[in-house]
């Protein structure tokens, strides 16, 4: 799966509130930017067999979060 993905889920107060319970994460978003946000074949496949989508919440950026 893409990096960027990491971008919208892991933000500085998601960090924050890692860090505040002790916990570090192993998600830090990447320093260098990201050119091309694409799904791969193998994820184009895996998306295009369900027949379902399942949705928890949505990140304080307001992007989908599972």
């Amino acid at each position: 799966m893409t990096r960027k993905f990491l971008e919208l889920a892991v933000t500085p107060n998601v960090l924050a509130v890692q860090a505040a319970m002790g916990h570090e994460s192993r998600l830090r978003p990447l320093d260098t930017p990201l050119e091309a946000d694409r799904l791969t074949e193998s994820e184009v496949a895996f998306l295009e067999s369900r027949d379902s989508f399942y949705l928890a919440t949505v990140s304080e950026t307001g992007w989908p979060y599972v």
